[in-house]
């Protein structure tokens, strides 16, 4: 009787150094997944906006591209004038939206979608859901710089025409009415060619006391 307690001791003595041996390799792989987390989240950094337009809430932030930038220079002039031009400001509207929606390379996920703050507010959140959906699906995750994806970066977008329109027989939107509105049509010239659009026609709208992009096709 005597042997079989000593038996189950010895048993019951191994099953709780197992299970304290197994504990202690979890809190150990615990640990290590915490501090890799943490290390990771350090090392990803807050995007700088480095120019703005504070009327008419536009931005450029430090992942902007050079065209991007430099487009975005040519929009505040316009807009500094006390007369602005509506056709030229449509124009550059339209041609920072496309600089910045058809520039994949520097969008952190799909959730990135480019050129929406020039997006007409109705428009802005379909516009968003279909960009994610379509467009962007395929973009992989950069939020740690250590994506290996071929991705296109807009070098060049020469305009075609600008021409007045009547919105109302070109956008399926409830809010317009007698708005004043212009059609830019593009081309699309990349750094290197993968396959993407390369024409885009785009519908801006006056949207309350700025132009915005209430459409987008090739």
């Amino acid at each position: 009787m005597k042997k079989n307690k000593n038996v189950k001791k010895r048993r019951l003595n191994k099953k709780t150094k197992f299970i304290i041996a197994l504990l202690v390799v979890i809190a150990i792989i615990s640990s290590c997944f915490v501090f890799f987390n943490n290390t990771k989240k350090a090392t990803t950094k807050k995007v700088k906006v480095v120019d703005k337009i504070d009327k008419f809430d536009y931005t450029v932030n430090e992942k902007d591209t050079k065209l991007f930038k430099d487009t975005f220079k040519e929009l505040k002039t316009i807009l500094s004038k006390d007369e602005i031009d509506n056709k030229k400001y449509s124009e550059v509207v339209a041609k920072l939206f496309v600089i910045d929606f058809f520039t994949l390379n520097n969008k952190m996920t799909k959730n990135d979608v480019g050129g929406v703050q020039f997006v007409y507010s109705s428009y802005k959140s379909s516009f968003i859901d279909k960009a994610r959906d379509e467009f962007y699906k395929y973009i992989k995750n950069n939020v740690y710089n250590d994506r290996k994806q071929d991705l296109p970066i807009v070098s060049s977008v020469s305009v075609s025409s600008v021409e007045k329109i009547d919105a109302t027989s070109e956008i399926n939107l409830n809010d317009l009415k007698d708005v004043e509105a212009y059609e830019v049509k593009m081309n699309i010239t990349y750094e290197k060619d993968l396959g993407y659009q390369k024409t885009a026609t785009v519908i801006v709208i006056k949207d309350e006391n700025k132009f915005s992009v209430a459409k987008l096709s090739e």
